[in-house]
């Protein structure tokens, strides 16, 4: 299969996205979280189940389109926050181009972290202050935020992607979500790290080609392909 590039003026015409945003405060510090994110096929219900759920890092700089929604103060239920359109950015661009190629009209967006932060140097920074507190609810992985992560991994058709990569500082995360996840999932294992999934945006356009061209096997010709046994993460 010949797999386009599409643009995003294209792209845009073809879907939407909406997320619920949170921040809270801990340490005299206020931190802006993304719960949840779906991409939708403009003309679809979003009530209908997901296609897949991709799993990634965190939300990175993921933000409202409208800068001057303040999004609400909330420390549980953070699926109680309401859903608003989202300035688009090159990952949930590349996850369009997946939806095309593979005819989907809805994918659900889970973080390890719920985090937002511009780079992997900010996100560790905050991660690591987090941690100094012992608060763990930024990841839907918590054992807290078990009755909603179910909600968003729960059903018949749908399929999880894992796609985090393989930055170190994640590894705790991604190991404590592998624990949770079922073994029949989808995702690009690299060779090493095993707990490491390539992630969709590779930033250099023949790299994200190459992404999109193995997800399109991998989900059409085969069995879910990581199967990896917990004993073996490194």
């Amino acid at each position: 299969m010949i797999i386009e590039f599409w643009p995003m003026k294209q792209l845009q015409k073809d879907f939407d996205v909406i997320a619920n945003f949170y921040q809270f405060e801990l340490g005299n510090k206020i931190y802006q979280c993304r719960n949840h994110a779906l991409i939708f096929r403009k003309g679809n219900s979003i009530q209908n189940e997901p296609d897949a759920v991709i799993v990634m890092a965190n939300p990175g700089s993921c933000c409202p389109k409208d800068i001057s929604y303040q999004p609400p103060f909330l420390h549980d239920h953070f699926n109680h926050a309401p859903y608003v359109e989202v300035k688009t950015d090159p990952t949930q661009l590349q996850l369009m181009r997946l939806m095309k190629i593979m005819n989907w009209n809805v994918i659900s967006i889970i973080n390890l972290s719920d985090l937002c932060a511009g780079n992997m140097g900010d996100f560790v920074k905050k991660l690591n202050l987090l941690e100094y507190h012992t608060f763990k609810e930024h990841s839907i992985f918590s054992e807290t935020r078990t009755a909603e992560r179910n909600t968003f991994l729960n059903g018949s058709k749908i399929k999880i992607i894992k796609a985090w990569g393989k930055n170190s500082n994640i590894r705790k995360l991604a190991c404590e979500a592998n624990e949770l996840l079922s073994k029949e999932i989808y995702g690009l294992p690299y060779d090493s790290p095993k707990w490491g999934f390539r992630h969709p945006f590779p930033m250099i356009k023949e790299k994200c080609l190459e992404w999109l061209e193995d997800m399109y096997q991998q989900l059409n010709y085969s069995d879910a392909q990581t199967e990896i046994a917990s004993s073996k993460y490194e």
